[in-house]
């Protein structure tokens, strides 16, 4: 929707066709449900449809959006038309000031799928405070649907975002949402659903548990960091490439039996970062704060900006740690100091009283740090140390996600081609041999970054690091070559691949070293992209025609 929304005059036409006509169902279900002359609250209206057919029941109306062109276009089409009860405003309902206690219904329809899990929860919070008693809130939007529908439904987000190039601004539909209802202070009334559950109506009703008129809190369930289920959870994230995403629900979780004394760490809500800190822990006493670091990595997080100051500031407004823990220190990892801005974090405040440490690089450090509290922290502590150990896990992950994500595909359409070509034109064997030979090449650089990156650290150039090792890599693979094929044209023609798969994946395990400035790599990226594409063009031609031309 993000992506629809940057054309107000046709989101309604695109959206309808996006959504098969579902949201045109959902538009009448709401005004069945929504009775005349109350008082209601639309929370991202868009356009500004609903919010007009809500005033003309009668209903006293205040329209939301935090996209000012749609407020704009709302308050042409639906303003002049009628003496009605309607008001569009540029706002979010996290920034409007409205009066607690004041709304009968509070309705948003298909914005929640742009809101990150903890941002849900602020927002039902804050709706909470806005509903009169046995106020409702309705609610439309994407879920993730359970069962086997879920195959299909993947499959069909994995095309949109195809068709979408990969952009950033698709939605992402509600997976733990309705784990939040109960804990905040809401009963579901009705649920209704389309498209196998990808898409729901909520229904739910404000009720307040306890004298105090303030709504709950939710945190997740313990989740398990030992045993065989999580060491396998481990290999899967080792396996699978660790750029990979792979969430667990954020919030607030527990080593040990923490109490008002003890102290609050702050990590990613990455699986493998929180098996690692959780076991490395070993039960010591404190708060454990998970935020939504979009499913990844530390390291990777704050690189990409998915772990920085409004990472901090959402997580601690939509959890009680402040009731919690009478700590005002946040400790969080080293390699996150990236991506969080602290010369800009407030001054300790009612709503953010906190002042930010960096802890120890390693989660096996924390123990001694939060013991100890060493000023200044030690070397090993403050400055990751890519040694052989960290060099395996890296190189595991980073062969496995290119593999992956980058030359299995190509790899099939290939093979697939030349087995169809073959039923008609005989390949010759060397071909064939090309193909297996250039993952074998690929494993060859792999190890080679293995064993011999600590050789390159006399320059912090990742170009020139790849040229480094697209050199070696045609030494040792290009010999390699040569022994199988016993041809030196054949091996010529293989040098120029050669060194753009050591050129490549040297830049692409920049990521994996902790060695690497942000900023730096992104401007040396821009001189990759230059050298890469004609690179790889002259490598694929050269393999192809060589063994023609000189046969």
């Amino acid at each position: 929707m993000k992506k629809l929304e940057e054309e107000p005059d046709t989101y309604d036409e695109k959206f309808t066709k996006l959504t098969e006509g579902i949201n045109l169902d959902v538009r009448e279900r709401i005004l069945e449900i929504v009775p005349d002359n109350k008082k209601v609250l639309e929370i991202g209206c868009g356009p500004g449809t609903l919010a007009y057919q809500l005033a003309l029941k009668g209903n006293e109306v205040l329209a939301l959006d935090k996209n000012p062109e749609m407020i704009e276009l709302a308050s042409n089409n639906y303003m002049d038309t009628e003496k009605i009860n309607l008001i569009y405003e540029v706002n979010t309902i996290e920034d409007y000031k409205g009066e607690p206690n004041t709304y009968d219904f509070i309705v948003s329809t298909f914005m929640l799928s742009e809101l990150r899990p903890l941002e849900h929860q602020i927002f039902l919070r804050k709706a909470w405070k806005l509903l009169k008693h046995s106020g409702k809130l309705i609610i439309a939007a994407e879920f993730s649907p359970k069962g086997f529908w879920k195959i299909p439904f993947k499959f069909k987000r994995w095309r949109y975002r195809k068709k979408l190039g990969r952009l950033k601004k698709i939605t992402n539909p509600l997976k733990w949402f309705t784990n939040y209802i109960e804990p905040i202070g809401y009963e579901i009334n009705k649920i209704e659903e389309w498209k196998k559950g990808s898409i729901k109506l909520l229904e739910l009703e404000k009720i307040a548990k306890t004298k105090i008129d303030t709504p709950g809190y939710y945190n997740p369930p313990f989740r398990k960091f030992k045993g065989i289920s999580s060491q396998l959870r481990i290999y899967r994230c080792l396996l699978t490439g660790q750029m990979d995403k792979v969430p667990i629900e954020p919030g607030i979780y527990i080593s040990g039996n923490p109490d008002k004394s003890s102290p609050i760490i702050v990590t990613a809500n990455y699986e493998y970062t929180y098996i690692r800190v959780m076991r490395d822990l070993k039960d010591v006493d404190a708060w454990v704060l998970c935020l939504d670091s979009n499913g990844i990595n530390v390291w990777c997080a704050a690189r990409g900006n998915e772990f920085g100051n409004e990472q901090l500031f959402e997580i601690v407004k939509a959890t009680n740690i402040i009731s919690l823990s009478d700590s005002k220190i946040l400790i969080l990892p080293q390699l996150s100091a990236g991506g969080v801005e602290t010369r800009i974090l407030p001054n300790p405040s009612e709503d953010f009283p906190y002042q930010v440490k960096f802890g120890p690089v390693w989660a096996e450090d924390l123990p001694e740090y939060l013991k100890n509290k060493p000023t200044p922290k030690p070397e090993r502590m403050r400055i990751a140390q890519f040694n052989f150990r960290h060099r395996i896990k890296a190189v595991i992950t980073h062969t496995s996600f290119l593999l992956r994500k980058i030359f299995l595909l190509p790899a099939i359409l290939i093979i697939s081609f030349l087995v169809g070509l073959n039923f008609f034109f005989p390949i010759e064997s060397k071909y064939w041999k090309v193909i297996g030979e250039f993952f074998l090449w690929f494993l060859n650089i792999n190890i080679l970054i293995l064993l011999l990156f600590p050789l390159t650290k006399f320059t912090k150039k990742f170009i020139t690091k790849a040229i480094i090792f697209g050199m070696v890599n045609v030494a040792v693979s290009g010999f390699v070559t040569y022994m199988i094929h016993k041809s030196l044209v054949i091996t010529l023609g293989s040098l120029p691949l050669i060194f753009w798969l050591g050129f490549f994946c040297t830049m692409s395990f920049s990521g994996y070293t902790m060695e690497t400035n942000p900023k730096e790599i992104q401007e040396e990226y821009k001189s990759f992209k230059i050298i890469n594409l004609p690179l790889f063009i002259v490598a694929i031609v050269l393999v192809v025609l060589v063994p023609i031309l000189f046969s």
